[in-house]
């Protein structure tokens, strides 16, 4: 068996879940139901789950401010998190490798969130929790975590030079020279820094973080050269966009010509 604690402020919403999770995965055990976090926290020291369905937008407390009631040696469970929020929770969701299903809830969304979990079992994967902490509540020094084979890489946008693509991997250089292969696609990356002005495409196989450019040179072509001096080439339709940041326009191309 499989113990689960649903946190939900809305009964009918809670009963809806109750019932998809248990026509879903029978192994999948519903102990309690709890309407907001001081109800939860009681009832995940008692019933010690090992999987619990999160609220983002509880009264009092917001979801994720359960993990502020626990030791990191205490969270044992897995969650499954339930959100109506907008698209800056969204990107905090896919930059911190958490699972996320959207209301209102579909059965096939849950039902793969819940086949992860079950393929998982056993499995640490809590670091993503503080991360998606950062991504949500801060608009600074956020993080994405990084999938590895034993586990999770934890990574500071600041510190992320450039995304390179590589066919359907990307490859993140860092500013301390070292750099990941990861399974996810360039465009995977485009979309979760959408909100991210200092991150730009410069071209289809780089996405760049723009605070690390230190020229721009034109030689058969426009290129960034970065802090570690690694050229990358600009599509002719990203030139305007770049320059803009910087607040150029195109005449002052030819002052920064080497």
């Amino acid at each position: 068996m499989i113990k689960a604690i649903i946190i939900e402020d809305e009964t009918k919403a809670a009963e809806l879940l109750s019932d998809m999770v248990g026509e879903i995965e029978p192994r999948i055990q519903i102990v309690d139901k709890c309407i907001d976090i001081p109800c939860a926290v009681k009832s995940i020291k008692k019933n010690t789950p090992d999987l619990v369905f999160l609220d983002v937008e509880l009264p009092i407390y917001n979801g994720l401010q359960l993990l502020n009631f626990f030791n990191p040696d205490e969270i044992k469970f897995k969650i499954i998190f339930t959100t109506a929020s907008h698209q800056h929770a969204i990107q905090a969701f896919d930059m911190s490798a958490v699972d996320y299903v959207l209301k209102p809830l579909q059965y096939d969304k849950l039902k793969s969130a819940i086949q992860k979990f079950i393929d998982n079992l056993g499995r640490g994967e809590q670091l993503a929790y503080g991360a998606l902490k950062d991504n949500y509540f801060s608009n600074g020094n956020k993080k994405i975590v990084v999938p590895l084979m034993n586990g999770f890489e934890i990574i500071k946008l600041k510190d992320i030079l450039f995304i390179k693509a590589e066919g359907s991997y990307s490859h993140i250089h860092q500013i301390n020279g070292t750099s990941l292969m990861v399974s996810h696609n360039l465009k995977y990356y485009e979309d979760i820094f959408s909100g991210e002005i200092n991150f730009l495409r410069a071209h289809r196989s780089y996405l760049v973080n723009i605070n690390f450019v230190k020229r721009i040179s034109r030689n058969d072509g426009a290129l960034l050269v970065m802090e570690n001096n690694t050229e990358i080439p600009v599509a002719l339709d990203k030139i305007d966009s770049i320059l803009n940041y910087f607040n150029f326009n195109k005449k002052n191309m030819g002052d920064s010509q080497n």
